[in-house]
């Protein structure tokens, strides 16, 4: 886990940061995880040693909420050709998938909304992302 800089356009101050997003394999949900509280800290911070959780291998980590967005759709469409290659015996698994998710592949997760989410998330230092359910 590193700092990040907003630093791409020169309107915007620069902000550090001290979170990430996680995205589990085969999965279209993002789970925030911060070391500050989701506050703004100084750049530096010596003496410290970070590791990997066990079970690493089941997900990806990501500092920016677009990338992990864009990499949570991209595991799920994988995933979706998966099944679909697995013919006639996966048709019960692949409904059930696209039911459980239907939220994220065909609302969240679609590319113009990703692209809010980022933009919200660059412009206000307190941005939470809070995905659409129908049922909440």
């Amino acid at each position: 886990m590193e700092s990040i800089i907003n630093n791409g356009s020169p309107q915007l101050k620069h902000r550090y940061y001290y979170r990430y997003y996680r995205v589990v394999k085969n999965d279209t949900a993002l789970q925030a995880f911060s070391a500050n509280d989701f506050r703004p800290r100084p750049a530096v911070i010596a003496g410290i040693n970070y590791s990997l959780l066990p079970g690493w291998e089941g997900y990806d980590q990501y500092a920016d909420i677009g990338q992990a967005m864009e990499k949570a759709k991209a595991g799920a469409l994988n995933y979706i050709e998966q099944l679909i290659s697995g013919g006639e015996a996966s048709l019960p698994k692949l409904l059930q998938y696209r039911m459980d998710h239907y939220e994220d592949l065909h609302i969240n997760l679609v590319y113009s909304n990703i692209q809010l989410v980022e933009a919200a998330a660059i412009s206000n230092t307190q941005f939470t992302w809070h995905p659409y359910r129908i049922h909440n």
